[in-house]
């Protein structure tokens, strides 16, 4: 009992600080293969994900609440000029949403767990990358939930591209941008100290690709040595691919005014989006 006692207890402060100088100096070799380290820290990851009811249902009602405002906001729109900047608005939005929602989640789970982390590792429980892959694949059937009911319940409130396979495309751009999202928050999760600094360090990140996204400003028009965020924006290129799925195709009423929008393909060409370029390219085309 003694044993068990002092196992389950917390470490000491000095124990913990030996503990990170030998993780510092190399941790102990796991005795288990990579295969049955993953197996059985997926297992763990599963159960943890699982049992956290409470959060999982504040996420999907909170993205529910979130599709029913967007819907009702730009609710059933029509083909006229004015409603092309309605859907621009709508999509860059539900990008936006999409991603903030699984990066807050994901950026506070490493810095939570890392004193466990780094003790298991330095007994030589597990490598580094059986544990962030067990991390990511627990989450993903879980985390795929959020973004297809939030497209589910958004893009028939909206009235966006009536084809079924617009749709789909639709739930598939949303589930991979979340999932994307995800990973970026274990990585900052990662470099941050503690479960606050990740909680600030995260939203920082996400504004930058935020304001490089392809809707505030035109990747033509982005100084020559910050032309790389826009590459590196999550938030960019799942804009990108929802536009070039939501306008190729569509017609717009004319007013007969002479900047009005005829096809979709011109309300992309403003935003400088090649629907054969990158967006469209993830979407298949």
């Amino acid at each position: 009992s003694s044993s068990s006692s002092s196992s389950s207890r917390p470490p000491a402060e000095g124990e913990d600080a030996e503990e990170r100088q030998r993780l510092g100096a190399g941790a102990a070799r796991p005795r288990s293969g990579p295969f049955t380290q993953f197996r059985w820290l997926l297992r763990r990851s599963w159960k943890q994900t699982v049992r956290d009811r409470a959060t999982n249902l504040i996420r999907l009602s909170t993205n529910l609440n979130s599709a029913a405002v967007f819907g009702l906001i730009f609710f059933r729109m029509a083909r006229r000029q004015t409603t092309v900047q309605d859907r621009l608005g709508l999509l860059q939005v539900a990008a936006i949403n999409t991603a903030m929602a699984s990066l807050t989640k994901t950026c506070q789970i490493f810095p939570v767990e890392k004193v466990v982390v780094d003790r298991e590792r330095s007994r030589g429980a597990y490598l580094p990358g059986p544990y962030l892959a067990a991390k990511l694949v627990a989450e993903l059937p879980v985390g795929a939930c959020f973004p297809l009911a939030f497209a589910c319940v958004l893009y028939p409130m909206a009235r966006l591209h009536p084809k079924p396979l617009r749709f789909a495309r639709f739930l598939g751009v949303t589930t991979l941008e979340s999932f994307t999202a995800s990973s970026l928050g274990l990585a900052l999760g990662a470099l941050a100290p503690s479960p606050e600094a990740a909680l600030a360090l995260g939203p920082a990140v996400m504004v930058i690709f935020i304001v490089f996204g392809g809707y505030y400003v035109n990747p033509d028009n982005v100084p020559r040595p910050l032309r790389w965020l826009p590459q590196a924006s999550l938030i960019r290129w799942a804009f990108e691919a929802l536009c070039v799925n939501e306008f190729v195709g569509l017609e717009f009423d004319s007013t007969g005014q002479p900047g009005d929008v005829a096809t979709g393909e011109q309300a992309l060409a403003r935003l400088g989006f090649d629907p054969e370029g990158g967006g469209g390219r993830a979407l298949g085309r």
